[in-house]
């Protein structure tokens, strides 16, 4: 065989994985690469497509190594960068996430793609000022852009703004593996942050958009009981964890040293009020959740 013939049978095979993975058909993909890499294993569309079968495959681990043979050989694979960079965010890499999309921004600076992939990053990473300048930038560039208008609708959910054109752009976002993945992780971003009820409101969106998934609803009735009004006393221990919890129980000593010895009257019902504080962090917040669960 030619090497012109070999070259159009690889080329022929690349545009086949490659559409078998837009369709998510991963295993007849990886069959056809596997078969090209033999012949060609530095190819650099074939390790590309490669990559992107583990990583769609959710082989992350897989797909890095593949990716990191690629970018030896062409450190400037802009597909292999950005594919890179996915699996950053993905993992909560963030810093080294926001390195790969400065670098292809640094080579690419007026590609949309790129700053509304930057907008992503920073509403992981609860920079929603700078996701909503960063989506600003891409729409100007590309005002019609469907992935501009979709991060777009992202940050005005995170903010809680869900006017009637944002919830019909919530239905696009849910339909996208990527974006439903990103907004998940943006709930249990803020949660972790402390911030609750912004969480819950998201949460809660979500579950509009998709009533069916029990993972979801699990998740807002979770969200629902530990930011119930009920449970407002607790802010400190759920903001500040095992940290607030000493601290409340240093204060409560402290105050009731400092009644003792100003006003002996009020020492006693000071400890009491504490201790009754104590229980109803105990018992409370199961009670709490089983009574939200069976009323669903």
């Amino acid at each position: 065989m030619s090497v012109e013939q070999s070259s159009l049978g690889i080329d022929q095979l690349l545009l086949q994985a490659s559409a078998l993975l837009d369709r998510r058909r991963i295993e007849p993909a990886r069959a056809l690469l596997v078969q090209g890499l033999k012949s060609e294993p530095g190819h650099a569309g074939l390790l590309y497509e490669s990559a992107r079968a583990d990583y769609l495959a959710d082989r992350n681990a897989d797909a890095r190594l593949t990716l990191g043979q690629l970018l030896r050989q062409q450190p400037d694979h802009a597909d292999a960068r950005h594919l890179l960079f996915w699996i950053e965010m993905e993992e909560g890499q963030l810093a080294e996430a926001e390195a790969l999309i400065l670098g292809l921004l640094r080579d690419w600076p007026q590609h949309p793609g790129y700053y509304a992939r930057y907008a992503r990053l920073m509403l992981r990473a609860l920079n929603f000022g700078k996701a909503e300048a960063l989506v600003a930038e891409a729409l100007q560039r590309a005002p019609n852009d469907a992935e501009c208008l979709r991060v777009h609708a992202m940050c005005e959910l995170a903010r809680g703004r869900t006017g009637s054109d944002n919830k019909a752009l919530l239905r696009l976002i849910i339909d996208d593996p990527q974006d439903g993945q990103t907004l998940r992780l943006l709930v249990y971003a803020l949660d972790e942050a402390g911030r609750g009820g912004e969480a819950y409101r998201l949460a809660r969106e979500l579950l509009r958009a998709q009533p069916d998934d029990a993972q979801l609803l699990a998740l807002v009735q979770a969200l629902a009981a530990v930011n119930h009004w009920s449970l407002k006393p607790l802010w400190p221990m759920r903001r500040w964890g095992w940290a607030g919890a000493i601290g409340i129980w240093a204060l409560g000593v402290l105050g009731g040293r400092m009644l003792d010895l100003w006003w002996p009257a009020a020492g006693g019902p000071f400890l009491v009020l504490l201790f009754c504080y104590v229980i109803y962090s105990w018992v409370w917040p199961p009670m709490l959740r089983r009574w939200l669960n069976r009323r669903g």
